[in-house]
């Protein structure tokens, strides 16, 4: 078996756990949204059309190049996916992972008028100087460039809050964007949660903030996360104890 077909196989396993644990963790919408994988530089992963996450399989996943023309074949609710996936991994060649999904407390934080995720909690902490926002609907324009938009409102950050429409994550690995956006949408409960209270929000101190130590353990922690999370959705929990190196934190 080549490298390239094992790396293939192995990124096919991960994308399609990562569907079924978005189910686990109430992260997706039945048989919307989309989750990609840039295998090289053309060639793109990307969740098909009209199959429930829970089912979702290694050979289920869509794999599609720059031929516009072939993904707007595939259907509508495909071709939404393709030209808002697309156009962000070709201006973000860094972040091969694309997750976007409308979770219910990230679309309740993103459909408000100040839509900030705040400095007050552990998991809110991950995320400062990571995020951006986009202040204008990206359904508004031309549906042909809406991954276009996407991408520049998302720059060089590695979250974008749609406004009322969900979030992008983009990460290096499946692994590292999939605990983002967990770790993300905990996040955005705790703020929910708290500001129903009616009380004011406590956040952390501008010099506190400063003071934050971040630590890169080359997605170590978040594969193992991962791992353990695919024993849960998967039968068996099996999961392979070897990996090509791409794969590999």
């Amino acid at each position: 078996m080549s490298h390239e077909t094992s790396y293939e196989e192995e990124a096919r396993q991960d994308l399609a756990a990562a569907h079924r644990m978005a189910v686990y963790d109430g992260l997706c919408e039945g048989t919307w949204n989309h989750f990609s994988l840039m295998l090289d530089a053309t060639r793109m992963l990307i969740t098909p059309a009209d199959r429930h996450w829970e089912l979702m399989e290694p050979e289920s996943l869509a794999l599609v190049d720059d031929d516009t023309h072939a993904a707007r074949e595939r259907g509508l609710q495909f071709y939404i996916g393709y030209r808002i996936h697309y156009p962000v991994h070709v201006a973000r060649p860094d972040a091969p992972c694309l997750l976007h999904v409308h979770p219910p407390y990230a679309t309740a934080l993103s459909a408000l008028d100040d839509d900030e995720l705040l400095p007050a909690s552990q998991h809110s902490l991950e995320f400062v100087g990571r995020v951006a926002y986009n202040d204008l609907y990206d359904g508004i324009g031309d549906p042909e460039t809406q991954g276009e938009r996407i991408a520049e409102a998302l720059g060089d950050r590695n979250v974008l809050f749609l406004r009322g429409h969900g979030v992008v994550v983009v990460g290096r690995t499946i692994h590292e964007a999939y605990q983002d956006l967990y770790t993300l949408e905990l996040a955005c409960r705790t703020q929910i949660l708290a500001l129903s209270t009616g009380r004011p929000l406590r956040t952390l101190s501008a010099d506190d903030l400063a003071s934050l130590t971040h630590s890169d353990d080359g997605g170590v922690d978040a594969r193992r996360h991962f791992d353990a999370m695919r024993g849960v959705v998967e039968p068996g929990g099996a999961v392979p104890s070897e990996r090509p190196s791409a794969l590999v934190a």
